[in-house]
This record gives C-alpha cells, sequence and structure tokens, in this order.
C-alpha cells in the first residue's frame, strides 16, 4: 500500500515538475498550450490576445555578467510578470528571454497599460545589474480574430509582431501584428535564402548619381549606390533589401563588392583620355555601414583594394550617416581617423536629419557635409509653404552654409528636385548638387557616356 501511494505521489510530481519552467516557476510552452487551447474553445473572435516580449541584447547580460546571474535576471522577471500580469491570464517563458502571455483582453490601450507596468522591473533587480543599466523590451502583440487556428501559429503571429517593430525604422514599445508583417516576413526569408547566390553570381552593382557642381553645372563627381540586379525579378532598389542586410551585417560584404567596383571603374576612367591620361579628375562618395565601423581592419582593407587599382584615396569619399554618430562617439571618431589616416575624404550623410551632428562637427575629421533634403524642402514657393515658415528654413539653411564654410566644408546638397530649389540653393552658396532634377541614378555605362559628353 505504502509503495503504491509512494508511486502515485512520484508521478503526481514528476507531472508538475514538467508543467513548471524550473527556473522561472511559469508555465513550461506545453503547459501554456494545453491551458490555452482549453480557455479558446469557447472563446469568441477578438476576445483574447497573445503577448510577446522579449529583453534586447540579453546575450550581452550573460557575455558580461555571466549565465548564473542572467538566469537569476530571468528568475526575478518570471515571480514579477507573474504577480503583475493580469489575474485571467496565462504566461510562460517559451525559451531563454522569450515570454508569451495570452491575456483577456484584445484592446490596445489596455494591453498597453498591462505591459508597460510588467516592464516597469528596473526596482525588482536590486543588484544583479550594473549601475544604471536598464532593461529593455520589444513586445509584440496579436488579437485572436480565429480562436481556433492553431497556438504555434497565433505565437509565431505575436513573435512576428514583436520583431518587426523592434526592427522598424521608427520603433514603439508595443507592436501590434497585421497581416502585411507576415508578408514582409516571408519577403525577408526570401531574401535571406537568395543573398549568398546573388554574392557570387555577382548581382549587386553599383549605380552612380552624379554630382554637379553649382557654379558652372558641370559633373564633379558622383555617389555609389547599390542595386541588386536579379534575374528574375529585374533591378531592385536598395530599400527591398539594404534595411534586412544592415540588421543581419550581410551589408558589410555588399558594400566592400560596392566599393571594389567604384575603384574599377575610376580606373577604367583615369586611363580613358588621351595617350591613356585622365580626361577629367573625379570624386566618388561610396556609403559605410555601421558594421564596418566595428571591423579593425576595414580602413586596411579598403587602403588595399584602392592600391590594388591605384587609386588615389583621396578621389573616394566615404560616407557615414549621422544616425551613427547616436551608437558610439569613441567608436565612431576612432573609424573616422583611421579612415582620414588612410587618405580617404569623409562625409557626413543626412545631415540635418538627427540631433548629434552639431556637438560632433567641431570633432568629427570630415570634409563634406550633405544636407539632407528634408533641410530645404520648404525654403521656396510652391503654393503650400507657409511664408513664415520659408523665411525660418532659409535662415537655417543659410546658416548651415556659412558655418560649413568657416569650418572649411564643402556642402552638398541631396535630393534637388526642383529648379526654384537648385536656385535657391545656388544663391546662399552651397557648393555642389545632386538629385532627379539634375540626374538619377544611372548605370556605370551611362555614367561614363555622361562625363564624356559633358568634356
Amino acid at each position: 500500500m505504502v509503495t503504491l501511494i509512494t508511486a502515485l505521489f512520484i508521478v503526481r510530481f514528476t507531472k508538475a515538475r514538467f508543467n513548471y519552467d524550473e527556473l522561472t516557476g511559469l508555465y513550461t510552452i506545453e503547459k501554456f498550450k494545453t491551458e490555452a487551447r482549453k480557455i479558446l474553445a469557447t472563446a469568441k473572435p477578438d476576445e483574447y490576445a497573445f503577448v510577446c516580449l522579449d529583453i534586447n541584447k540579453f546575450q550581452y547580460l550573460t557575455d558580461s555578467l555571466g549565465r548564473e546571474t542572467a538566469n537569476s535576471v530571468l528568475n526575478v522577471l518570471g515571480a514579477h510578470f507573474k504577480k503583475t500580469v493580469p489575474n485571467d491570464s496565462i504566461l510562460t517563458r517559451r525559451y531563454a528571454d522569450n515570454f508569451v502571455m495570452m491575456i483577456h483582453t484584445s484592446f490596445g490601450p489596455i494591453i498597453e497599460d498591462y505591459v508597460l507596468n510588467m516592464i516597469s522591473v528596473v526596482s525588482k533587480m536590486g543588484n544583479l545589474l550594473p549601475l544604471h543599466y536598464t532593461l529593455e523590451f520589444s513586445i509584440g502583440v496579436y488579437a485572436i480574430s480565429n480562436p481556433h487556428e492553431d497556438i504555434e501559429i497565433m505565437i509565431h503571429k505575436a513573435n512576428t509582431a514583436r520583431t518587426a517593430g523592434k526592427y522598424s525604422p521608427t520603433p514603439s514599445r508595443i507592436s501590434f501584428y497585421s497581416e502585411q508583417m507576415s508578408l514582409n516576413s516571408e519577403h525577408e526569408k526570401e531574401i535571406l535564402f537568395d543573398m549568398n547566390r546573388a554574392f557570387e553570381a555577382n548581382e549587386f552593382i553599383a549605380f552612380y548619381q552624379p554630382k554637379f557642381n553649382f557654379d558652372d553645372g558641370k559633373v564633379i563627381g558622383a555617389e555609389a549606390l547599390v542595386r541588386w540586379n536579379h534575374p528574375k525579378k529585374g533591378l531592385l532598389e536598395p530599400g527591398y533589401f539594404v534595411p534586412l542586410f544592415e540588421r543581419n551585417g550581410f551589408i558589410s560584404k555588399v558594400d566592400i563588392k560596392i566599393f571594389e567596383q567604384v575603384c574599377q571603374f575610376l580606373d577604367k576612367w583615369n586611363k580613358s583620355g588621351k595617350n591613356g591620361e585622365c580626361p577629367k579628375p573625379l570624386t566618388i562618395s561610396c556609403n559605410l555601414s555601421r558594421y564596418q565601423l566595428y571591423n579593425p581592419e576595414f580602413a586596411k582593407q579598403y587602403s588595399k583594394i584602392a592600391s590594388q587599382y591605384q587609386i588615389e584615396p583621396s578621389k573616394i569619399e566615404l560616407e557615414l550617416t549621422e544616425s551613427l554618430m547616436m551608437d558610439n562617439k569613441k567608436r565612431l571618431l576612432k573609424a573616422m581617423n583611421e579612415i582620414k589616416k588612410a587618405g580617404f575624404d569623409i562625409s557626413v550623410d543626412d545631415f540635418g536629419s538627427g540631433f548629434s551632428s552639431l556637438a560632433l562637427l567641431k570633432d568629427i575629421p570630415a570634409s563634406v557635409i550633405k544636407l539632407d533634403k528634408e533641410f530645404f524642402a520648404n525654403t521656396t514657393h510652391n503654393g503650400n509653404n507657409d511664408e513664415k515658415d520659408i523665411h525660418k528654413d532659409n535662415i537655417i539653411v543659410n546658416s548651415v552654409i556659412d558655418m560649413a564654410k568657416k569650418l572649411e566644408m564643402t556642402t552638398v546638397a541631396e535630393g534637388v528636385e526642383e529648379e526654384s530649389q537648385a536656385k535657391q540653393l545656388r544663391e546662399m552658396g552651397c557648393d555642389i548638387a545632386q538629385g532627379y532634377f539634375y540626374a538619377k541614378p544611372m548605370c556605370a555605362d551611362d555614367f561614363e557616356r555622361l562625363l564624356k559628353n559633358s568634356l
């Protein structure tokens, strides 16, 4: 009899043990799905929602503080989430730092209130985290429109929303699922499966958007822009693939590929005149992604490629977007000095689109600033612009151009689309124009023809 009772106890204990996560005490994912199915069996459409939470940069905590401390953080989070989640909700740690809950509402504002309360955890962490370190979360929500849909699919949709929100150009703390996100997700998978093949097949090619001198209207160079020459889909714009490549790091390989094509173009052009001489000096700018800045060998790598084609580094500008300045000032300045030391010029792209420019201009060794087109979009009369707004914008653009001249920096206005803009910027003393009013991006052969016709 004792043996039978003991056996029953062991069975019950074992079942209970396998129903709960040992680290956090929350439901295991299998127990969570079982309970969710029971609840959703009698639920109405849009009565419940799945919420997916993930700690941003959790691997950093594991690497820097150790697995034991990282596990302690998860343990505290599990206890806190269990205490703050609404009473009629269920919760699981799906894996690592990924938590999922099913909540009895699909109304966005209520869910936001619940979730923002749940992730207010700094005071609960004690001495587990470094001083001033704040846990940040990416959060996705899927309102359950069909309660009889497969549980895994519903969780996947919440996770898709979380990922889409995390990597959005304008990320929000909580992202709500839409069908478009699934389309985007499939689109990304398609790109990921195809990118290595495309790279080996040399399908990533440089297009050139010419730059013109404001004073005489002559072509003085270009910006190299990547295009994907896909065998089935045709010529693909950067917006189709670059954002994903910037997230997964593949952009660094594409950057180098385009840089080498620019060197090849300049090598050919430099020998295309009479007696194999350069018919006209050109400067071409190439975009540099944030991944290159964290590669300690990138300056040497670029120098080696330029040397291979006998290109003077001063004939190539490396463009860094203003947003890069927000990442890591110390690393940015170190990278810029390495670029300068290698002989390349530096251009700050999208100047005026962020908040860090003025503070850093005194420190960065840049020789060119490119005015973001939004900077001068309202500097002319087009029937819609308010007179006061035009006056303010003119003052700002004038001041930036004047400041650049005093700092001995060249100014480039990119995105010039109207004759009135070109006239205004020329009168303000801007040095170089780039935009559809002058020329669209073009393949290497067309750019070469343009150059020859301009001689």
